[in-house]
């Protein structure tokens, strides 16, 4: 079966290793992926394509004439879109024998759009998984849907995590998939169930400290592993990065109650050898996030908590309300 892949990035790499495994499909198969925008950006999928010596197509996407619907001589039988991140043209889409379909890594309607993975973790849903379904000419992960795979969102995974299982799990079912393809019933997606998944933009790494913890917390594990990095803040007028934060447990929490009169975004330090190598930021109902490691925006490498009070608390007193440090964001 000649098939053609649409992807780019590292989401759908195993997605397309695992196709390069089935007999029905190899060596029948070719990737379109995105134009390289720079020499330093990354394109996995790409790669280990090149390695492999498929066919790899970079169309124009400004063209909108017919030339790579000639490129492509052989009629193909299959379209796979994941990770994609344009409209596929309908003259393109109308060449497949068997039709195009898309796999999005939500359980759709919800979360239909670009960051649907990072906005499940940031409203702290307790499930997702994958939706392979028919594309949807002029409008993104609309299509009726064929198959769903569904997974559990843990209260650790971040983003990088859940984005590597999420991934796992649509390469081990798209054999299932294409097996089945003519069987499938296609069911229409509900209107009205539709939830938006926008891109992350760089207001989503500011943390609101008048927010509590627990969403705080689902917004650093929604944004951490992306190529946004992480959380960011400012301390006079140095940013950085929350490289490592959970949540204070029961025992920090007694400790920190003599700080709850505090300001929300304050900083704070507990005078105790057993948790020295952190510190903690007030949030809103009395709630605080532990920070383990940070990093500057403007260097390479993380740093413990602690080096935070060396380089800018060394006048800290640790049981003065009015000697607090108000983090901006």
């Amino acid at each position: 079966m000649k098939t053609i892949f649409f992807g780019s990035g590292l989401f759908p790499l195993p997605i397309f290793q695992r196709l390069h495994k089935l007999a029905a499909i190899d060596p029948k198969l070719s990737l379109i992926t995105v134009p390289n925008h720079s020499h330093k950006e990354k394109n996995q999928i790409k790669d280990y394509a090149a390695q492999q010596q498929f066919k790899i197509y970079q169309p124009n996407l400004s063209d909108k004439t017919n030339n790579f619907v000639q490129e492509i001589q052989e009629k193909p039988d299959l379209g796979i879109v994941c990770n994609y991140g344009y409209m596929i043209p309908s003259q393109i889409i109308d060449i497949f024998n068997k039709g195009v379909y898309v796999i999005h890594p939500s359980l759709l309607p919800k979360y239909r759009g670009a960051a649907p993975i990072q906005r499940a973790i940031m409203n702290d849903e307790q499930k997702t998984g994958v939706s392979f379904i028919e594309i949807s000419k002029n409008k993104f992960d609309a299509g009726a849907i064929l198959l769903r795979k569904e997974i559990d969102i843990l209260a650790v995974d971040r983003y990088k995590e859940l984005s590597q299982k999420l991934s796992q799990l649509t390469a081990d079912s798209v054999e299932e998939f294409i097996t089945n393809l003519d069987k499938f019933e296609r069911l229409g997606q509900n209107a009205s169930e539709t939830t938006k998944a926008p891109k992350i933009t760089q207001a989503d790494l500011r943390p609101d400290f008048n927010n509590t913890a627990n969403k705080i917390y689902n917004q650093y594990r929604g944004i951490y592993g992306t190529n946004f990095h992480s959380l960011k803040l400012k301390y006079q007028e140095r940013e950085f990065y929350l490289e490592n934060i959970t949540l204070a447990n029961d025992l920090e929490i007694e400790q920190l109650k003599h700080f709850n009169a505090a300001e929300n975004g304050t900083l704070w330090l507990i005078k105790s050898k057993q948790f020295k190598n952190n510190f903690y930021i007030k949030c809103n109902e009395n709630s605080w996030i532990r920070v383990q490691e940070f990093r500057f925006t403007d260097r390479g490498s993380s740093q413990a908590a602690y080096t935070f009070k060396n380089q800018f608390m060394t006048d800290f007193k640790f049981d003065s309300l009015d000697n607090h440090y108000k983090l901006s964001y």
